[in-house]
């Protein structure tokens, strides 16, 4: 990818670390503004230092005075692997590669959730309009290569995050076909978290179930060629029973964490997985799965819930952490 080189300008570094790329930009102390945003493959580097300074390679005269990086993993560490990712983290040897400058690290999902906050009417798709109530606690959620989930909540130093690990919660099936797709995975996997099912390869576990269930043997070896099939009506119609039955789960579970936490102030779906087949999951059950809660339906029926359109959304959560002044006062996220 070609990179616009900047010369003689301060700049904060940005990064958004997944379980495939790593995702770099500058951005202009106090800015919200990213410049020479680039991805690089995390599996073609050693290291995240590595990447990061080939990454800074292409802008050598400019000045880093500060960065925020956004990871899974458990980012309170000094030493830390990430979820889904080769690369150990040292926060003492990222220090050092970029001379000493502060360095703040933040979930990956903590960053998605901040990112909600910058979004405008256009940045969104309505799938539920709800009763907007902004300053409630909002709950933003989003399959990827996992299922990330993270509370956000509104304080007088502004936006608090509540991060957790529901991705790994207990996936609870509501009809027959579930519960015979939970078995199958039990039997692979043990314990059966919603993220089995609920992300890029739970599309392909979901598939996988389906195909035994059915006796049919499986066509598709990526998730990307299962939903491509469902998008584009290929030969295959368990593809396109995957997809629907994903969407489906996924509203169960989008509904059941809105209650827990109260996200009264809406639902937030950030997920580049769920945009490749974005047709497909507004016409979906999402909706209809996500308010069946029985006594508690007409209060998910209030709750907004939208989905982002916006590209780079774990980038744009780490320029907002490393601009926020309340970040400054003393919390640690």
């Amino acid at each position: 990818m070609e990179t616009e080189t900047i010369s003689n300008k301060t700049f904060n570094l940005v990064g958004d670390i997944g379980a495939t790329n790593a995702r770099f930009a500058l951005v202009s102390p106090g800015s919200s503004e990213m410049e020479s945003i680039q991805s690089l493959k995390c599996s073609d580097f050693e290291d995240i230092q590595s990447a990061i300074l080939l990454y800074l390679s292409d802008h050598s005269d400019v000045d880093i005075q500060a960065a925020c990086f956004a990871t899974a993993g458990t980012v309170h560490l000094e030493l830390f692997k990430l979820a889904n990712n080769h690369w150990v983290i040292s926060k003492k040897d990222v220090k050092n590669a970029l001379k000493g400058v502060e360095v703040q690290w933040i979930n990956d999902f903590t960053a998605q959730a901040f990112a909600t906050t910058t979004l405008g009417d256009d940045d969104v798709i309505v799938i539920n309009q709800g009763i907007v109530e902004p300053e409630k606690l909002r709950l933003v959620i989003g399959p990827g290569t996992g299922l990330g989930v993270c509370g956000l909540i509104m304080s007088p130093s502004g936006w608090l995050p509540i991060a957790g690990e529901g991705g790994h919660s207990d996936f609870a099936p509501n009809t027959s076909l579930e519960f015979e797709i939970l078995t199958l995975l039990t039997k692979k996997f043990g314990h059966v978290a919603v993220e089995r099912i609920l992300s890029g390869p739970g599309i392909m576990n979901l598939y996988e179930a389906l195909c035994q269930i059915n006796n049919k043997e499986m066509i598709y070896e990526s998730p990307s060629e299962i939903t491509a099939s469902a998008v584009n009506g290929g030969n295959d119609p368990l593809a396109h029973e995957t997809v629907q039955m994903f969407c489906k789960i996924f509203g169960s579970v989008a509904g059941s964490m809105a209650l827990t936490v109260g996200a009264l102030g809406g639902v937030y779906i950030t997920s580049d997985l769920v945009r490749n087949f974005l047709d497909l999951f507004v016409a979906s059950e999402f909706q209809k799965s996500f308010e069946s809660k029985g006594r508690l339906k007409p209060v998910l029926e209030d709750i907004p819930v939208y989905l982002s359109k916006k590209k780079n959304m774990g980038l744009i959560g780490t320029v907002y952490q490393i601009n926020n002044q309340w970040i400054q006062k003393g919390f640690k996220i």
